[in-house]
């Protein structure tokens, strides 16, 4: 049986998702394996997580459903709950229906990428101050990881809502 994994949003052509999983998928041996694109608004998501089968593995989430999507999670990461924002969610099989367990992979890969760009021997340097353009769900996680690079003054510019 072949197992299905999406990434959700709107508006979501524009995501890379779907290449970088295809690409794993296929250098892993996974060709049963599909990525699909759905374009969701928030509205939707409901009936969406409702109408999940077995043969879902995954979900990769991006706005405007990182934060609404937490409500509707039979699970959530601590990670995921202290930033307010979850951008994967597990789908495992239950008992009447598959269960949800919602996670932030964002703190991780800002901080993988700030320490690949920067070196370990400039890392420090975000100690002191950094600038965070945004104030959604990204800029919570971004805000996240600085905090465990150890910024102690980081300044958010972002609009208002």
């Amino acid at each position: 049986m072949g197992r299905r994994a999406a990434v959700l949003g709107h508006p979501i052509a524009h995501s890379l998702s779907p290449t970088l999983h295809r690409a794993a998928y296929a250098a892993l041996g996974l060709n049963t394996w599909r990525y699909d694109v759905v374009d969701l608004a928030a509205d939707q998501l409901g009936a969406f997580l409702e109408s999940l089968t077995g043969e879902w593995a995954g979900l990769s989430l991006t706005m405007p459903l990182k934060q609404t999507v937490i409500a509707l999670l039979d699970h959530i990461e601590p990670l995921a709950e202290v930033v307010g924002a979850v951008n994967t969610v597990l789908v495992q099989a239950g008992r009447a229906r598959p269960v949800l367990t919602g996670a932030n992979t964002d703190v991780y890969g800002i901080v993988t990428a700030l320490g690949e760009a920067l070196g370990p021997a400039r890392v420090p340097s975000v100690r002191r101050t950094a600038a965070v353009i945004g104030g959604g769900a990204t800029a919570a996680s971004t805000l996240a990881a600085l905090a465990q690079l150890g910024c102690t003054t980081p300044v958010v510019d972002g609009r208002a809502r």
